[in-house]
């Protein structure tokens, strides 16, 4: 038996919400409502980027720049987060590091702080932790 496909989609936006395969879920009365019949390549493509239910069509919606440069910011902040985190232990009131390498490690979490100051979050330029 060849397997079928199925997206359960918002009736508003079109956007999925879940997907069902025959071979697991193999009747078609308990998959949430509404749901459009998908093609491999379709289900896989919904299951990657980002698709709509349009007029009742599975459509490829690609994202503006402005949402890709937004996204980008995230997965920036994300790394910035924790690089910052992994250097919280220097700055605690019990740390080794004194002087000018505790100077040194101040500027390096303030530079990571200015990180989302730049204006590119394709082309970060990252501070360079102290040694």
């Amino acid at each position: 038996m060849e397997i079928q496909y199925f997206g359960h989609y918002d009736s508003g936006s079109g956007n999925y919400k879940s997907f069902y395969t025959s071979d697991i879920w193999p009747d078609s009365g308990s998959y949430d409502t509404p749901y459009i019949e998908l093609t491999y390549d379709e289900w896989q493509e919904a299951l990657s980027t980002r698709c709509r239910v349009i007029d009742g069509v599975h459509t490829n919606v690609p994202y503006t720049t402005e949402e890709e440069t937004q996204g980008k910011w995230g997965l920036v902040r994300m790394e910035r987060d924790t690089l910052l985190g992994k250097s919280d232990w220097v700055v605690l009131p019990h740390s080794p590091i004194t002087g000018s390498k505790l100077d040194e490690w101040i500027e390096y979490r303030q530079d990571l702080r200015d990180v989302t100051n730049q204006s590119n979050p394709f082309e970060i330029s990252w501070p360079t932790e102290p040694e």
